[in-house]
């Protein structure tokens, strides 16, 4: 197991959005270590972060989200290391480098701060889905 949890956030549907991830980053790395079904775990994994960001950014949009251009950008750049990632799917050692020592800090800072600070806004106006 890679990363076990997060810190919770004021916004429920955002934890349970986390938590999956976690979930899906885990059995990626889970993957790589056993040199098992990679290609499918970073499908699923890549799959899951991108409803997980679109389902932030509906919100984000949907309520006027004061900061929600740098969230996005954010979400963006992740993105593009993740799409990277395909290209590397059989240097397992990258993958387990990029994973413990950009994405897992990437993904705790994002929570801890501008993700933090997003469900705290959403939690303040009552938003809903």
């Amino acid at each position: 197991m890679l990363i076990e949890k997060v810190n919770p956030v004021a916004f429920e549907p955002m934890n349970e959005i986390h938590n999956r991830e976690l979930h899906y980053v885990n059995s990626l790395y889970d993957a790589i270590i056993n040199g098992k079904d990679i290609e499918k775990a970073y499908e699923e994994f890549l799959n899951d972060v991108k409803e997980h960001f679109a389902f932030e950014e509906k919100l984000m949009e949907k309520y006027n989200f004061f900061a929600i251009v740098p969230h996005k950008m954010e979400h963006a750049r992740i993105l593009n290391e993740l799409t990277e990632l395909k290209s590397r799917l059989n240097d397992t050692e990258y993958l387990k480098d990029y994973l413990t020592k950009a994405f897992i800090p990437w993904l705790e800072n994002h929570i801890n701060t501008i993700d933090t600070v997003t469900a705290g806004f959403f939690k303040m106006i009552n938003a809903t889905m």
